[in-house]
């Protein structure tokens, strides 16, 4: 039981020290820090994951995994599409995962991972990587995608349901832990309570007011978005007077966009 819950906090320990990492990037933008951050990130995956496949002991293989899962999340899911605000590279991809209603995505993984996982067409420890980045995916599907329609009200009273529902599942998974009788079973615990306890800690703060975070930190990229679409729409309107398609109004001046 002890390296399940060791396991545990040391995930919350790379988690506070990760977003100590991301000031630079959202809170306190620097330019050109997201060249420098990103590619250190990739590579730490990259090993990790080339650990977690050529390891023969899956003791050990378990253990890449799960960090190797923590960082697969934060390059595909935060990182690459993360707009910064100056910098020779302000975006390194336009499709942010977390926002594209990405619920059939995350039902489909977890089906497939199961699949995988029961017809024992992957490592073992390779499944606990994709388990650890498909269950972060999942949780930040409610911040991201249902927080917008949620009343301000009830988004209190929706976090404390989620917080006793990550409570309950904790212990239940301690409770299997103390029942464990590999260290391979302990380990893989260990990223279930994770997870587990990762609901009750965010019920307990982000989730609390979660559009407070967005209101002060995205406002910058949507209206760099925005500009990006006006701009889009004018050149738009400069292709169809080259090939001879002219409309009465063009569309950037029924936006207002245009003299």
């Amino acid at each position: 039981m002890k390296r399940t819950i060791i396991l545990a906090l040391l995930g919350f320990v790379y988690l506070f020290f990760s977003i100590m990492l991301f000031i630079p990037l959202r809170m306190k933008p620097v330019p050109n820090f997201n060249l420098f951050i990103f590619p250190v990130f990739i590579a730490c995956f990259l090993y990790l994951f080339y650990k977690t496949c050529s390891t023969a002991e899956e003791t050990k293989a378990y253990i890449y995994a799960y960090f190797s899962g923590m960082l697969l999340w934060q390059v595909l899911g935060e990182m690459s599409s993360l707009r910064v605000n100056e910098g020779f590279i302000l975006q390194f991809s336009d499709v942010n995962i977390k926002t594209v209603g990405g619920y059939l995505f995350v039902l489909l993984g977890w089906i497939i991972l199961y699949m995988l996982w029961e017809l024992k067409a992957l490592r073992n420890p390779l499944c606990f990587c994709a388990l650890i980045f498909l269950g972060i995916w999942t949780e930040e599907l409610y911040l991201d995608n249902f927080t917008a329609t949620v009343p301000l009200n009830l988004m209190p009273k929706i976090a404390n349901v989620l917080g006793i529902i990550g409570a309950a599942l904790s212990i239940w998974v301690i409770y299997l832990a103390k029942k464990a009788a590999t260290v391979e079973k302990q380990t893989v615990l260990g990223g279930l309570l994770y997870l587990a306890f990762s609901l009750v800690f965010m019920s307990q703060t982000l989730w609390q007011k979660p559009l407070t975070f967005y209101l002060k930190h995205e406002r910058v990229a949507i209206e760099h978005e925005i500009r990006g679409m006006q701009e889009e729409i004018k050149y738009i309107d400069e292709l169809k007077k080259q090939i001879g398609m002219i409309d009465e109004t063009d569309l950037s001046k029924q936006l207002g966009l245009g003299k």
